[in-house]
């Protein structure tokens, strides 16, 4: 059967003028209008790629990238093994539907979660999830007791976030090894601070027998281990980050982790071990947040200014750290059962804007976050404690880069203003949120238009026309 997602625009390998741009639009629209005579009834909705032909070099990393977006932006039917039947879910008169606004199956798309601004940022709340350990069974149940409730997050930068944390890992990691081997020359116990691209975990423990007293471990895992994505700090990569959400939301089961049909359903292979490099390095190579300062209009630029000095003044800088350095800025990923690494620099191969490399090979993101987690007061506290964080109300610090395009705000997405969602900060922040609300009025609007100045803009046709071709641009 053929695949209207797969059909594709033949041009030649020069490069995309504005004539050559303008004649993709007109096949790409006589494309989505034909496709109705082209194929016959139903069936799936997207094609697979193995593993073996991104290993073997028989696609492009252009090519890889366009597969992950189609799966990005493919919805989803049951002949693509959509649904679960170990969580039928009911309807309000109890009758099973597969479907689970609260436990999922939810939703048939990626982008039903991920669209705003565009194809790969955040959600309203009415696409909030409700990750946790009660998944009742009834979507009519009229208690949310027992529930975290969580506002999708934007993915844009997803590739720089992952390197930053794999880089900051690295470097916790030789400080406990750098323990282990003092503890071990010594014959007793040594303590070492954990330090990471300048931010501060505690500090671990080495005890002579070779083993590690992680009491003093603040903001990560007691494995040490940085993980970005979900706001509690859940996924340590975006090949995780893919094979959860899959199954969560669609009941698409990755063959690396669940087998041939894991839920039962019949449909074997849901998501290939290629499907899921693919679809990871899609979401590595969305565009980098970035800061838009108006030209013309001096007062918001000059307010824009000044709002960023304020700031920092108040102590926001200090979790929400302006720029991390990334010493390797090329995305990698090692799919299970092969030492192959499919990689993508993230300075030349992203959709842009992307990262600037800096003339020593580095490239430096100005994330606005420190990657760990915080106690935010209890007035934000959840429910339940979801994964081994110190507390319901500890969060990885939000990413600012892109702020302005991701409202509504908070891990929630209870704030409706920055105002507000600034106003919400306790504990550790507790400080920060009181400057800020001691600032005179038109301080306060300095640091919002400061806020308001991190956007996440599109320059790039391919993420707005998906059948416009890769490498064309």
């Amino acid at each position: 059967m053929l695949d209207k997602h797969y059909y594709s625009i033949k041009t030649n390998k020069k490069p995309c003028t504005i004539t050559n741009f303008k004649r993709n639009l007109i096949a790409v629209a006589l494309l989505s209008f034909n496709t109705s005579v082209l194929a016959i009834g139903e069936g799936p909705n997207h094609t697979h790629i193995e593993q073996s032909q991104i290993e073997s070099g028989e696609l492009s990393t252009a090519e890889i990238v366009k597969h992950g977006q189609l799966k990005f932006t493919t919805d989803f039917n049951r002949f693509d093994g959509h649904g679960d039947p170990e969580r039928p879910g009911v309807n309000g008169v109890g009758v099973s539907t597969g479907f689970n606004r609260i436990s999922g199956t939810d939703s048939v798309a990626c982008t039903a979660c991920h669209s705003k601004p565009f194809v790969g940022g955040a959600s309203d709340n009415a696409a909030n999830i409700f990750p946790g350990f009660n998944r009742p069974d009834n979507i009519d149940s009229p208690s949310f007791e027992g529930l975290n409730v969580k506002n999708s997050q934007s993915v844009f930068g997803g590739g720089a976030k992952q390197r930053i944390a794999e880089e900051m890992n690295a470097e916790l990691a030789a400080i406990a090894n750098e323990a282990i081997e003092f503890a071990s020359d010594l014959g007793d116990s040594f303590t070492l601070p954990l330090v990471a691209k300048g931010i501060s975990f505690g500090e671990i423990t080495a005890l002579a027998d070779g083993t590690l007293d992680t009491s003093g471990v603040e903001g990560v895992s007691t494995d040490l281990v940085i993980r970005p994505f979900n706001v509690v700090g859940a996924e340590p990569n975006l090949r995780s980050f893919v094979v959860g959400a899959m199954e969560q939301h669609f009941g698409i089961e990755a063959e690396e982790r669940f087998g041939l049909d894991g839920d039962g359903d019949g449909v074997e292979r849901e998501l290939t071990v290629g499907d899921v490099t693919a679809t990871a390095l899609f979401q590595a190579a969305l565009p980098i947040p970035t800061q838009v300062i108006p030209k013309k209009n001096r007062e918001v630029r000059r307010a824009i200014f000044a709002g960023e000095k304020t700031f920092n003044k108040i102590g926001c800088a200090s979790c929400h750290t302006p720029e991390m350095k990334i010493d390797d800025p090329v995305f990698q990923q090692t799919a299970p059962g092969t030492d192959f690494v499919t990689t993508l620099d993230l300075t030349r191969d992203s959709f842009v804007p992307r990262l600037r490399r800096n003339r020593d090979g580095s490239a430096t993101a100005k994330i606005y976050s420190d990657l760990k987690r915080h106690d935010m007061g209890a007035e934000l506290a959840e429910p339940l404690l979801q994964v081994d964080r110190a507390s319901t109300s500890h969060f990885v610090t939000s990413q600012l880069w892109g702020v302005a395009s991701t409202g509504p705000w908070l891990h929630d997405g209870r704030a409706t203003t920055l105002t507000d969602a600034i106003l919400l900060h306790g504990g550790e922040a507790d400080a920060s949120s009181t400057a800020f609300e001691s600032l005179s009025e038109y301080e306060q609007a300095e640091v919002i238009e400061f806020l308001k100045s991190l956007q996440i803009v599109i320059r790039d046709p391919r993420l707005i026309i998906p059948n416009l071709p890769l490498g064309q641009y």
